[in-house]
């Protein structure tokens, strides 16, 4: 029996005429997935409903209002999966199977089993927030690669859309990441474990997945530089704002991708974080990305991360004469 959301709309949702999306999701091997998270938003309203699928793979959605949307599923395991401006006409049923890609293609100790360790909670000790000398939260420690909480909702200008229609065609294989390039700041510190160093002058964030593998937020009142050459993680300066650290960081290489769905951005991108410890054991990052070369407003990313106490952050290499890159799969 499918499972059939059930969401409190608007009158007009309800309307006898509305329409239906309904479909079953499978992985490549034709197998059903289970408890996958879908979620549709209207283009003109920025109307979000939700839905998961049954054991059998089925979800249906229903009285949707006529119109434009934009289809998700983000099913931990999987590659993200994003159908654009999905018309649905009145009293219409679509149905729109779906087909999910497992990270990886199930390579051993790097697959499925791999992503759902990343983006699952972790056991975590108890204890009050660590402190400074100077009685300043201290974020120093090892952390779980960073969960998403809120992806946010970023309203991107009619190049991007069809740069993210692009990448989504190519399976993503010109990421950053598959040409041993900077995955960027907001990608950094999300596939494997990372470590803080903080000094009253300086944060220190070291990456094991990531070249540069490094990242410094200077916190001893400095500004940023009147004329700065464009880097891969920018030029980052910290205040603090009560419990909070806010980072601005400025002045960055417009080649880095800020989602690993492709979402691309300018050199004109300013980029603030907040970063809170509320507790001994987990961390909470906030991303606000400012960039009308690209997005017609700000938008807001939230992680949180699981302090690990068992962990070191790793050695990682990645150089040019990549053998794996003429195997990525896409156009």
């Amino acid at each position: 029996m499918r499972f059939i959301a059930v969401f409190l709309l608007s009158s007009a949702a309800f309307a006898q005429n509305g329409g239906t999306i309904t479909c079953t999701i499978y992985d490549v091997d034709g197998m059903v997935v289970a408890n996958a998270p879908v979620q549709v938003t209207n283009r003109s309203t920025n109307q979000v409903l939700k839905a998961t699928s049954s054991q059998t793979g089925g979800y249906t959605l229903v009285r949707l209002p006529p119109g434009a949307y934009d289809l998700s599923v983000a099913a931990i395991g999987f590659n993200a999966y994003v159908q654009r401006n999905v018309s649905v006409g009145t009293a219409q049923t679509l149905r729109l199977d779906v087909r999910l890609v497992e990270y990886q293609f199930g390579t051993l100790g790097d697959g499925r089993e791999f992503r759902i360790d990343l983006l699952s909670p972790h056991p975590t000790p108890s204890g009050p927030t660590p402190r400074t000398q100077n009685d300043k939260p201290d974020f120093s420690g090892v952390w779980y690669a960073q969960r998403p909480v809120d992806p946010g909702k970023p309203e991107p200008l009619p190049w991007v859309e069809a740069l993210l229609r692009e990448r989504a065609a190519n399976n993503e294989k010109d990421a950053p990441g598959a040409h041993c390039l900077p995955r960027g700041i907001t990608n950094a510190g999300a596939l494997f474990p990372y470590r803080l160093v903080q000094t009253p002058a300086l944060l220190v964030m070291l990456f094991e997945d990531d070249i540069p593998s490094h990242r410094q937020v200077f916190l001893d009142g400095r500004s940023h530089p009147q004329d700065m050459d464009p880097k891969w993680m920018g030029h980052s300066i910290g205040h603090w704002e009560g419990e909070t650290l806010v980072v601005d960081t400025v002045g960055f290489d417009d080649r880095s991708w800020i989602t690993a769905q492709g979402h691309p951005h300018t050199e004109k991108m300013h980029v603030v974080e907040r970063f809170r410890r509320p507790d001994l054991g987990h961390l909470e990052i906030e991303f606000t990305i400012d960039d009308p070369g690209a997005y017609a407003k700000p938008w807001i990313i939230k992680r949180v991360s699981d302090l690990d106490t068992k962990d070191e952050v790793g050695e990682y290499v990645c150089t040019e004469n990549n053998k794996d890159v003429e195997h990525m799969v896409g156009k």
